[in-house]
């Protein structure tokens, strides 16, 4: 029994010694964790960051393919319009010269 005591300062002195070191892991492991939610925090604020302009990029992107588009509505509009008022003028031509075709072979079968 004498011999297990003698040899127990030197148990708990070896124990302490590995709890102490064990202490030294833990508040390494803590700070390495603060950083690494520093740096989490960081890069969520880059991503934030990042997204916002993405965005607006987007919604600038889509006012101007708003305005292309009625832009492209309007000149379809136009050239419907042009064509339809062109061949409405065609149509009038066309009757001008049958009614003057007319009256040409009319005027010839008389004499």
């Amino acid at each position: 029994m004498a011999d297990q005591n003698r040899d127990l300062p030197l148990i708990i002195s070896e124990i302490l010694i590995e709890m102490h070191e064990v202490k030294d892991s833990i508040y390494a492991m803590r700070s390495d964790i603060r950083v690494m939610q520093s740096d989490i925090r960081i890069m969520k604020e880059a991503l934030n960051s990042t997204a916002e302009v993405v965005l607006k990029q987007q919604e600038h992107t889509n006012n101007i393919l708003t305005v292309f588009q009625e832009e492209s509505k309007n000149n379809m509009e136009f050239m419907t319009y042009s064509i339809s008022r062109a061949l409405g003028q065609q149509q009038t031509v066309n009757q001008d010269f049958e009614a003057q075709l007319v009256r040409l072979e009319q005027r010839h079968q008389i004499v």
